[in-house]
């Protein structure tokens, strides 16, 4: 399974927006620059976020996006699927998926059965608050403090 750029680029901004949580409203033209994502392609990341109701913005001069709940309530999956729809390998695994003549005697389903499971247990458990405290991590040791 491969995400596309839309998610990694999503992802960095909701991180973003996560380890900024103090400010109200960030402008997605600051986030684009600090994470080096074009701003018209994050534009269109916010807005589909916003409709699935994981960002909420604001427009004006003091305009920008923030998170619509506590990092700690939105799961990665929330954010993948915003963004690719089903998180499913491929569309044999999905539950109301046409019929396949070898369905029921296919050692290949069951093995994507078995990856599709994994997969979406890691997104659904991992948090915007457990990657952007990771996030905060690698950023701070980037940057070492040294005392005497």
């Amino acid at each position: 399974m491969k995400f596309s750029a839309r998610s990694e680029y999503a992802l960095r901004a909701m991180i973003d927006l996560a380890n900024n949580d103090h400010r109200e409203v960030i402008g997605v033209k600051e986030i684009a620059a600090r994470q080096n994502v074009p701003e018209r392609f994050l534009e269109q990341q916010m807005t589909t976020l916003r409709k699935a109701g994981l960002v909420n913005s604001q427009r004006g001069a003091a305009g920008g996006v923030s998170l619509a709940r506590t990092s700690d309530k939105i799961t990665i999956a929330e954010i993948i699927e915003a963004l690719e729809g089903h998180l499913t390998p491929v569309t044999c695994v999905v539950a109301d998926a046409p019929d396949c003549a070898k369905s029921a005697h296919c050692a290949v389903r069951d093995l994507l059965c078995k990856v599709d499971l994994a997969v979406k247990e890691v997104l659904r458990k991992t948090t915007l608050a457990n990657l952007a405290s990771n996030q905060s991590r690698y950023d701070q040791s980037k940057h070492p403090m040294y005392y005497i």
